[in-house]
Order: structure tokens, then sequence, then C-alpha cells
């Protein structure tokens, strides 16, 4: 997985499930950096994960964990 593909799954991933705009706005800010803070973003973005997430996206999670954590 490259940064590319990592901001394009980790906006992907925001937009669909933080609810508070707050919190979406300033977590697409950090995956702007060039230095992408993947652990710490995986990290806030988990309270907002429900047992509703689809298989897909439970995969790219793991994939960004495997890659960048």
């Amino acid at each position: 997985m490259t940064i590319a593909e990592l901001r394009v799954h980790f906006t992907h991933l925001i937009n669909t499930y933080v609810t508070d705009p707050d919190q979406r706005s300033r977590l697409l800010t950090l995956v702007r950096l060039d230095d992408v803070p993947a652990k710490g973003i995986l990290v806030e973005l988990t309270a907002y994960l429900s047992a509703c997430i689809t298989e897909h996206d439970a995969k790219v999670i793991k994939d960004i964990a495997f890659y960048f954590c």
C-alpha cells in the first residue's frame, strides 16, 4: 500500500464512520500531512467504528495496520 492509497482509504473511512464534523475535519487534516500519523489516526478512528463495519473496510484497516503501524 502506498501513501497515496493510505490517504484514499483513510479519507473513505473517516467520511464513512466519523459522525462528529469537527473531529472529521481534524482527522482529514492529519491525513493530508506529509508524514501521515497512521497509528494515531487508527486509534482515534477506532472509537467511531461499530459492529456494522463492512468486511472490505475491516480488511483495509488490517492492511493499514500491517503496512504502517
